[in-house]
């Protein structure tokens, strides 16, 4: 099964939030990407396991309307000895671009059923979940530009485009969470998470986190790892250009260079830019 984005919703999007000024503006240049799996695992020397995208969606510069999909039903992986494991259920990512002279661009990536050990026993390193998925959306204008005007006058009064930040994260530019054209401030969301490091549980994971949680794990007394949900980091002056990217969950793991990870789950990444 296909997962696509709601296009009703970018359709009400671009119909809701036309006007008289916009009909002059040029499409804006839209890009957008969606993977699901980055995983690097190794055990001091004894295993690695290295699994790179299974799906992924790409548009790239584009100013006229298009989607790119991409699914599979379950992938499964496994290190000599079985030592590090990874598996997971239907695996989906999608991009997609409605253009205009107000566009939108979306990207999805999500992963179900997701199970990562490593170590004997998962001593090492344990992450589940019932599904994982990343979303990131933009949508804006690019005014023509008015002759006569300095380049510095039409940077601050004359190009500016309507980049909705309010897409970028709750409570944002549209004051609602979802911008005033109504996409979902998208980030990174989790079912079911659990996660083990080092032998220790991680317990209260949020199913919604707020963009760049970082979890606490030094207080658990596990060292050497970083945990950051819903990572987010947004490029561009949202004059000329805009763009976001968030991962849903990244893990990385360092103990004395013997045992190390990289793990990044639901990746999703979106840009506008005038042309």
């Amino acid at each position: 099964m296909t997962v696509h984005l709601n296009k009703n919703r970018l359709v009400v999007l671009l119909a809701a939030t036309l006007s008289a000024n916009a009909a002059m503006a040029a499409s804006p240049v839209g890009s957008a990407s969606a993977w699901d799996l980055a995983v690097h695992v190794n055990l001091i020397g004894l295993a690695q396991l290295d699994v790179g995208a299974q799906t992924s969606a790409t548009l790239t510069n584009i100013v006229a309307s298009a989607s790119d999909s991409q699914s599979l039903p379950s992938a499964a992986f496994a290190s000599p000895l079985n030592l590090i494991t990874l598996s997971t259920g239907l695996l989906a990512s999608d991009a997609e671009y409605a253009g205009g002279n107000m566009s939108a661009i979306a990207a999805r990536s999500s992963v179900d059923d997701l199970d990562l050990a490593a170590g004997a026993g998962a001593g090492v390193l344990s992450l589940s979940a019932g599904t994982v998925t990343s979303t990131s959306s933009l949508a804006g204008t690019c005014p023509d530009p008015v002759m006569g005007k300095s380049a510095s006058m039409l940077g601050d009064f004359v190009f500016f485009s309507t980049f909705d930040s309010g897409n970028l994260w709750p409570g944002g530019g549209g004051g609602g969470g979802g911008g005033i054209g109504g996409l979902p401030p998208g980030g990174g969301t989790l079912v079911d998470p659990i996660i083990t490091i080092l032998g220790i549980p991680v317990p209260g994971l949020p199913l919604n986190p707020p963009p760049n949680t970082n979890i606490d794990l030094s207080a658990l007394g596990i060292v050497g790892a970083t945990l950051i949900l819903n990572e987010q980091t947004t490029t561009g002056d949202g004059v000329h250009s805009l763009a976001r990217a968030t991962n849903a969950i990244h893990l990385t793991l360092n103990v004395a260079q013997l045992v190390t990870a990289d793990v990044i789950v639901a990746h999703s990444e979106v840009s506008l830019a005038c042309p």
